[in-house]
Formats: structure tokens, C-alpha cells, sequence
């Protein structure tokens, strides 16, 4: 029987390197009206500890750029990436001994919040046509993983939450972060 890992249903540990590199991309982003997207990875022998974050590109814009009725968010509200180096990423990180454990965003000028547009993209299922649309929630996520939310108001670094899934629930729930040093 195949179970998930453990970083996809309890608290996590994040060294405060590693939040570093997100807050920076957080900041980066929020200065180029964008959310930021990325991922954290750690150790395979210590399941529930994230010691590095790699930065991705957000491409929202691009979508946006090239079909703006089916993407009508920009970058500012809405985060996406490209899919095939990201997959490639979790396997090549599998094989290194330092999984993917978390994928992280940033919201700009909003709470640190799994919005239910996060919630459909990241189950697999429909966001909504039109802003304020009806979503449909999918199977679960595509990668075994926990989803890290960065809050940044007026430039300033506001929370980070952390969520999971919860397949009995059909939906994305909060777990806790200790930072540490390192």
C-alpha cells in the first residue's frame, strides 16, 4: 500500500534560510505586481524539515498575454508555472535524497489564505470561469506535497500559513510551521 509522506500531513520545519529565500521572492514579487511561486525541499531522512527554496518563474502573465478571457488573471492575483520542469524537479530532488516537500506562493495585498482558486488548481479540478465564479474541487494534488502561503502587504512580509490536503475532507486544511536556525 502505497502512503502519502509525512510533510503532506503534519506541521513542518523550515530553517530560517530557507524562509529567507522566500520572503525575498515574496518582496521580488510583490515589487513586480506578481505573485511569487516556488518550492521548498529537505532532507529525505528528516521527512518533516525544509532547509532550501527554489524560486520559479511565475508565468500568469504570459497566459494572460495569450488568452486573456480564458486566464483573466494577471500575475497580481493569480499564480501558475510551467508544469513539465517543476515534475521534473520533485523527480530529479526524489532521486537526490532532498524531496519537494512544499510548493510555496504569495499573495499581494491579501491574507495568507488558500483561496478557492488555489484549492481547485492545486486539487486537479476547475477555477472559475469568470472572477467570483463557481469552482469544482478535484481529486487531490498532483504532487505529494504541503502548499505554503506568504502574505505581503504594502511591501512588507504579513504571515505564512501552511495547508494540506485532506482527502476525506475534499479540501485544503492549515498545518503549522516551526522555524528554526540554519
Amino acid at each position: 500500500m502505497v502512503t502519502d509522506p509525512p510533510w503532506t500531513r503534519a506541521d513542518l520545519t523550515i530553517t530560517r534560510a530557507a524562509l529567507a529565500v522566500v520572503e525575498e521572492d515574496a518582496l521580488r514579487g510583490y515589487a513586480a505586481d506578481e505573485e511569487a511561486c516556488g518550492y521548498l525541499r529537505g532532507p529525505a531522512e528528516s521527512p518533516l524539515v525544509c532547509d532550501e527554496a527554489v524560486p520559479m518563474q511565475n508565468v500568469a502573465n504570459k497566459l494572460h498575454a495569450i488568452d486573456p478571457e480564458r486566464y483573466f488573471r494577471t500575475a497580481r492575483t493569480f499564480f501558475s508555472f510551467n508544469e513539465k520542469k517543476f515534475d521534473d524537479a520533485v523527480r530529479a530532488a526524489a532521486q537526490e535524497g532532498r524531496p519537494v516537500k512544499i510548493l510555496y506562493h504569495s499573495h499581494l495585498d491579501a491574507g495568507a489564505y488558500f483561496s478557492p482558486t488555489d484549492a481547485a488548481v492545486m486539487s486537479l479540478g476547475e477555477p472559475p470561469a469568470e472572477e467570483g465564479g463557481v469552482i469544482t474541487m478535484g481529486p487531490g494534488p498532483a504532487w505529494p506535497l504541503a502548499f505554503l502561503v506568504t502574505s505581503v502587504r504594502a511591501g512588507v512580509i504579513e504571515e505564512h500559513r501552511l495547508f494540506v490536503w485532506d482527502a476525506e475532507a475534499r479540501g485544503f486544511v492549515p498545518r503549522g510551521i516551526t522555524v528554526v536556525d540554519g
